[in-house]
């Protein structure tokens, strides 16, 4: 029963996962918070998502491409909610926002769709 869901968790939080968002984040220069606390709660916070994306797929029915789809969208939507609440960064303008925002929803949909769905196509 919870075997399911802890695969998921270890292959959400694997460094093929999460390594490109440590790349990206240590050089950004605009950032409020401590890149170590980031090292540490990145990966948890992918392993959830990853956890959550198969929660709502078993529920909703949803096939294994419409999970990471789906999960492409709802979390990245919850980190820019996140990060413009904790004011994660020194943003000033609107198009800094616009422009970090899309990056983000690109960053997520490639890494699910991609790297977490051969991941777990394959493992």
């Amino acid at each position: 029963m919870i075997k399911p869901y802890l695969r998921a968790f270890v292959i959400g939080s694997s460094v093929l996962v999460f390594l490109p968002y440590f790349l990206v984040v240590k050089s950004m220069v605009t950032k409020n918070y401590s890149y170590d606390d980031y090292t540490l709660l990145a990966p948890i916070g992918l392993g959830c998502f990853n956890v959550l994306s198969l929660v709502l797929a078993n529920k909703l029915k949803l096939s294994t491409k419409n999970r990471f789809l789906m999960i492409s969208v709802l979390a990245p939507t919850f980190v820019t909610f996140f990060i413009y609440f904790i004011k994660a960064y020194n943003y000033t303008t609107v198009n800094q926002w616009f422009n970090h925002i899309w990056k983000l929803y690109l960053f997520y949909f490639i890494v699910f769709n991609f790297v977490v769905y051969y991941l777990d196509k394959h493992i």
